[in-house]
């Protein structure tokens, strides 16, 4: 793992679940409570951790092939802090956009998360990003570069210049493929991190 982050940047855009929060088991519950409502089959452990992160286009017409995607999405808005109990956010959040923010860095959340939602979370966990962009603000969701673009045309900043912060491989190749460098969380990247708390020592 590198010791310090050998470009420069203007702004980072964090992935938010499995980096700013954890929501895995809030989604197991709603999907199976949304597949229960709609009339659907239950959802397995074994198939949700293989679906998992896809976005909500993906989650209709794998899980919920009869609603629109619409109607899952509100779902989704409508039932989501049903099942919150169970979310946990990462140490440090609050200070880390405080950080930032004092070092004229832009930031941003970008999620598969449909936008509405994502903001509830981010709110949560008491996030302070200068923009939040949703799966559904864009045409394809991540592994695509829709996000970042709007992430960085929303901050007016170049991608180059732009660190995306992730934990998976659709991050990764989102970024790679907007042309913005990527720092793992816990997974591989350009760079690497173990704790958002080594952000800080590279900006």
């Amino acid at each position: 793992m590198p010791g310090a982050l050998p470009i420069g940047f203007d702004a980072v855009l964090f992935d938010l679940d499995g980096v700013l929060i954890d929501s895995y088991p809030v989604w197991f519950r709603l999907l199976n409570a949304a597949a229960a409502e709609l009339g659907y089959p239950s959802i397995s452990r074994e198939l949700f951790r293989e679906c998992w992160g896809q976005g909500s286009r993906l989650d209709r017409e794998r899980f919920f092939p009869r609603h629109t995607l619409e109607q899952v999405e509100r779902y989704y808005h409508d039932h989501f802090l049903d099942h919150v109990v169970a979310l946990e956010v990462a140490p440090g959040v609050p200070e880390l956009f405080e950080a930032l923010r004092a070092r004229s860095l832009g930031s941003a959340v970008i999620t598969n998360t449909p936008r509405a939602l994502a903001v509830q979370l981010v709110r949560r966990a008491q996030a302070s990003p200068d923009a939040v962009v949703g799966g559904d603000e864009v045409a394809a969701a991540k592994p695509a570069p829709d996000m970042v673009w709007l992430a960085c045309e929303r901050l007016g900043v170049s991608p180059a210049r732009a660190l995306v912060v992730g934990d998976s491989r659709h991050d990764r190749e989102a970024a790679r493929a907007a042309g913005a460098p990527f720092a793992g969380f816990k997974t591989e990247g350009d760079f690497e991190l173990a704790s958002l708390d080594e952000l800080l020592r590279w900006v």
